[in-house]
Order: C-alpha cells, then structure tokens, then sequence
C-alpha cells in the first residue's frame, strides 16, 4: 500500500528497516496461523510463512517505493502499528474461528511530494507496482508448482506458501476501498484496475 504527503522541510524519518523488521514478523506469524490454524503446526507454518511474506509482503512494499524514486519522490514504507496489532488479533482468532479471509494493514510506502502535487500518471504507476509485484511472483510460484509435479514436500509447500500468500495480498490490496492501491488504480485508470483485479481473482482460483 501507498500514501501521499507533502511538505516542505524538517521532515522526521521513522526507521524504515525496523518498520519493514517489525511488520514482517507480525505478517508471517499472522499468516502462519491463517494457512494452518492447528497451534501444532505452527512452526513449520512459521518457517514457510515467514519467506512467503518475504516475497511478498517486503517485495511488494520496495516496489511502491522504487518506482516513486523513479519519479523522483521521496518514498519510504512507515508501520501501522494499529493495523499491526487488528492483523495479529484476526490472526489469533483463526485459530479458534476459521475465517474465510485474512485483515491485513502492517502499514504503507508514504510517498513525500516536495511543494506541490504528484502527477496522475505516477500515482498511478506507484500504486499499481506493489500489486503487480505480486501478481508475477504468484504465477512464478504457480508455474514451478505444475511444471514440477515430483519434488520434497518441504520444497512444495514452501512454494504453495509464496504463490498463495502473495495473490492474498494482491487480492486485498487491489481491493477499490480507500486508502488500498485498488482504490488509487481504479480512480487513474478503471480498465487497467479491472485488468489487475482480474488476474488477482484468475491466481487465487488456482492456488486455493
């Protein structure tokens, strides 16, 4: 997810890379319990969970804010410690009461416009990159997946764990709800929204 502030000086940097560190742990131990919400399985879920947000939470976060320096804007990604902690509190109760969908809002890339406003073209262009990012990783999973049918379980599960954890966070960010990326891409451009949301939909029919 991205955002847009703008300002002039005197700016204050969080840490990004604790941020990124924080919300990753958060995100992997949350989807962990979302694919397996047996408490027993939990480690291994873990372990698999942890390099499928890698892939696609992380990957998806440094896209936003590479293709805003593309721009030349300023970008980093910021924590929602609130959406954290609803993240984690969903993730605990799919434990108990198996839910169809994971709430998932670590927090987002804040793209800082120096005077004046970003450019439709590069809102556009940001927002779209995270969920793009994803989309591509999914099918790359997905097709090592069915190209492949002989192989450890270890390997193959790890595998299902980055396809299906980066088309959830596709899916769900391309959401047209503010202040998701769904929502900026379908106000910039309502066909290539209806492309994006298409492909998320097409991957999670496969991978689920």
């Amino acid at each position: 997810m991205s955002s847009f502030v703008y300002f002039g000086r005197g700016v204050y940097w969080r840490g990004e890379a604790f941020d990124l560190l924080v919300s990753w742990t958060l995100l992997s131990f949350s989807f962990a319990l979302f694919m397996k919400p047996d408490v027993s399985q939990l480690p291994l879920s873990l372990l698999y969970s942890s390099v499928g947000v890698g892939s696609a939470f992380v990957l998806h976060e440094l896209a936003h804010r590479e293709v805003a320096k593309k721009y030349r804007l300023a970008a980093r990604y910021r924590a929602w410690y609130l959406g954290l902690v609803v993240t984690l509190a969903v993730a605990l109760l799919n434990a108990f009461i198996r839910l169809p969908i994971l709430f998932a809002a670590p927090g987002a890339v804040v793209i800082y416009g120096y005077w004046g406003s970003v450019s439709p073209r590069a809102e556009l262009r940001i927002a779209e990159a995270g969920p793009l990012t994803n989309i591509v990783l999914s099918i790359a999973a997905w097709l090592i997946l069915t190209a492949t049918p002989v192989g450890t379980f270890t390997m193959r599960e790890l595998i299902y764990y980055i396809a299906r954890i980066n088309v959830w966070i596709a899916f769900f960010n391309m959401l047209p709800l503010p202040p998701l990326d769904g929502f900026k891409v379908l106000k910039r451009s309502p066909i290539e929204w209806i492309a994006i949301f298409a492909a998320c939909v097409m991957m999670l029919r496969l991978v689920l």
